[in-house]
């Protein structure tokens, strides 16, 4: 863990044995393997963003990042992260997009029977994109209202509206599920590591 947000792998156990036995005159040979696997994992989780991952703001992907260090062998690490911080916000959500989570309301909506709430954006409140349209403050600020809506099992759930149509709904949690894929995408490249350090070691 690179810090309460992040999400870090560096030199995974497979590989440390391999790595020491690497001839330090191969050390920029051995740099670009991880290199390419740090990078490769990169491009298989951000090609994940806009079909299993939606993107409101495109935080999350810009948070997302590869680097090599170390000046020898023995120090030779590669990472590939996702940073605390992208454009100054912190992402909290990267651990939950990671290995999943149960999100609860805390403080929202606290005067609506049953709650707090969190709001959750519907379809008509959100472009094509998956974008939100209009926040909870600015569709209240053009004369939203909280209501009842029918469920499709009968029953009534609060919802946010705004001139008669739904804009969100409103719910005690939400469950996610792991999806992002950071370990998942970097232990696929251990055998591609694995047989290039062979190479270099010379024990192919």
């Amino acid at each position: 863990m690179a810090d309460d947000f992040g999400i870090e792998t560096i030199n995974m156990a497979e590989l440390k044995d391999y790595i020491l036995d690497v001839p330090e005159k191969s050390f920029d040979a051995a740099k670009m393997v991880f290199k390419k696997a740090v990078l490769a994992a990169d491009t298989e989780v951000k090609g994940r963003f806009g079909s299993k991952i939606q993107s409101r703001t495109g935080s999350l992907r810009r948070s997302l990042a590869t680097s090599v260090s170390g000046h020898e062998i023995s120090n030779l690490q590669a990472s590939f992260y996702a940073a605390a911080y992208a454009g100054g916000l912190p992402l909290l959500y990267t651990l939950a997009q990671e290995k999943g989570a149960k999100i609860r309301a805390i403080d929202k909506y606290k005067k609506v029977p049953g709650g707090p709430y969190l709001n959750i954006p519907v379809l008509d409140n959100l472009t094509a994109a998956g974008v939100m349209r209009m926040s909870a403050r600015e569709v209240f600020k053009a004369g939203g209202y909280i209501a009842k809506r029918r469920h499709k099992f009968g029953t009534k759930k609060w919802g946010v509206f705004l001139k008669g149509k739904l804009m969100f709904v409103l719910r005690k949690e939400v469950t996610l599920k792991p999806r992002l894929g950071m370990v998942d995408a970097g232990e696929k490249q251990i055998p591609t590591i694995l047989s290039s350090l062979l190479k270099l070691i010379g024990a192919w």
